[in-house]
């Protein structure tokens, strides 16, 4: 009976996805539950296949040192603000109401230099928090942490 237990929990542990862990965010004084993408398989994924991503939610991709993040909309079902910021938490360029890619090729929105983060949330938000280039954003201290090797 016992070996049974443990074969249902390793065989629950492999089919359901690992609990993300998320960042309690604040961009332009507004709290923001961010899961947090660092490895390249989750960052690869993304939000993509989601079909909704409600006001105060997001995703923190977190890159390795000297990544100049490429992002682009393959497979994805709704529009995104994009928030790229720096390896002190420093909005360095914003791509606003980004939509789904449809058909090949897809548009890529590529950082103009290396930074560490990009942030996707909800579209309409940077315009509703009034966010712009230069704005110091509130990662809890994530910036503090070593990035990713990889």
């Amino acid at each position: 009976m016992l070996r049974r237990g443990w074969l249902l929990i390793l065989t629950l542990s492999v089919i359901l996805p690992a609990q993300a862990q998320t960042i309690q965010a604040t961009l332009a004084g507004q709290p923001y539950q961010l899961e947090l993408v660092a490895d390249p398989d989750s960052r690869r994924q993304g939000l993509m296949g989601r079909a909704s991503l409600a006001a105060g939610e997001g995703m923190l991709f977190d890159f390795p040192v000297s990544t100049r993040p490429a992002i682009w909309m393959r497979n994805m079902q709704i529009s995104l603000d994009l928030l790229f910021v720096d390896e002190n938490a420093q909005l360095v360029q914003v791509f606003t109401e980004v939509p789904p890619c449809t058909a090949s090729p897809c548009a890529i929105y590529q950082a103009d230099q290396a930074l560490r983060f990009v942030i996707e949330v909800a579209p309409g938000t940077v315009e509703t928090l009034g966010l712009e280039v230069g704005d110091q954003l509130d990662l809890a201290d994530h910036q503090l942490s070593a990035p990713p090797p990889y």
